[in-house]
């Protein structure tokens, strides 16, 4: 197992993520869930991509978009990142930085989420492990469909 520290916390694991938003130099990808997105971009983590993009680092991010998400997902495809609608996904969530940084939960219970709700998320300095959830992310990947092919589909549901 690679050397990390365990975040208990909803609070530590958006400083962590964050942090590894900030710090990347080249690319950032992350696989989350989409209220957890929608909880981030409430604590103004969607602006720290925005300069990072601004600064030549890649995002590349997944979520499932649904009809609750449309403005979501609008919004960060505005800022640059290049975004994917994945359906159904079963495993880790993550958010990995530059190969090497990363946190990363089995389970994160959304429901009714606060800074102080505790959590069980995993952060690491590992590349190994980083490359790792990586393996995953590619898989998922190209599983995934465009956004903007997603929003209009939604579009043409009227959602």
């Amino acid at each position: 197992m690679p050397k990390g520290t365990i975040i208990g916390s909803v609070r530590d694991a958006l400083a962590v993520g964050s942090n590894i938003i900030e710090s990347a130099k080249n690319e950032v990808v992350w696989l989350l869930p989409p209220a957890l997105v929608g909880f981030a971009a409430q604590y103004e983590i969607p602006n720290k991509s925005k300069m990072q993009i601004a600064n030549g680092v890649r995002i590349k991010s997944m979520f499932r978009i649904s009809a609750p998400y449309v403005t979501l997902a609008r919004s960060l495809l505005d800022i640059g990142e290049d975004l994917r609608h994945i359906d159904q996904y079963e495993g880790v969530f993550f958010l990995v930085g530059d190969r090497k940084l990363s946190v990363s939960s089995m389970h994160v219970d959304i429901e009714g989420l606060s800074l102080d709700d505790k959590v069980v998320a995993f952060w690491s300095e590992s590349p190994a492990y980083a490359e790792y959830l990586l393996s995953h992310f590619d898989q998922a990947w190209t599983q995934g469909v465009d956004a903007e092919d997603r929003l209009r589909e939604l579009l043409e549901q009227g959602n």
